[in-house]
């Protein structure tokens, strides 16, 4: 009995590090130079594509996330707290979820946290981790009105507090971020 419990515990600490992202790289990470994003099969919750070129002229929060990931879980509250005053900024918030579960998941996940703003956004073929370079889980990308990556949060932010209203404002206006408006993480013991 002891042998397989060591042997299931190894098993997925294994996998841990794939996703988890080591204590240096997590944070905000400002681009000298905005990269491009490329396209992806996003779709909504009734499997029509939902993709970021119909956002195009407005800038985007893009937040990669996955049910079952306790830090993704844990900023979701926030994110749909952030979601209505964005859009009152013109800045688009999308959560993305790259489950395999696809839709029932998003919804299940949503229903249990009591979500009401964020839209139902799927990756069916579950390859925008690869394309945006997504090593860990979650990861926000902050996108200009060009479509360009201009900026990316590694880890679970406090997305609805004064620093990041800071970050969201010059996002919204398209002007220079910097390090100081950097978000706290989300404490793990709070979520939900």
């Amino acid at each position: 009995m002891k042998r397989r419990a060591f042997l299931l515990s190894s098993a997925l600490l294994a996998t841990l590090p794939a996703w988890a992202a080591p204590k240096g790289l997590r944070g905000l990470i400002i681009h000298d130079q905005p990269r491009p994003v490329p396209a992806m099969d996003i779709r909504d919750a009734d499997s029509r594509p939902a993709g970021l070129d119909l956002l195009k002229g407005k800038p985007v929060l893009l937040n990669l996330w996955a049910s079952w990931c306790m830090p993704c879980v844990a900023e979701l509250p926030a994110l749909d707290r952030l979601k209505p005053v964005l859009e009152s900024k013109g800045v688009a918030l999308v959560a993305l979820s790259l489950d395999r579960g696809g839709k029932v998941a998003v919804v299940n996940t949503f229903a249990r946290l009591g979500i009401k703003n964020l839209d139902i956004r799927t990756d069916e073929n579950r390859v925008a981790a690869e394309k945006l370079d997504a090593a860990a889980l979650p990861v926000t990308l902050l996108i200009d009105a060009q479509g360009r990556e201009i900026a990316r949060y590694i880890g679970a932010a406090e997305w609805d507090g004064a620093q990041a209203a800071r970050l969201m404002d010059a996002l919204a206006a398209g002007k220079r971020l910097s390090a100081d408006m950097e978000p706290p993480p989300v404490r793990l013991g709070t979520a939900p």
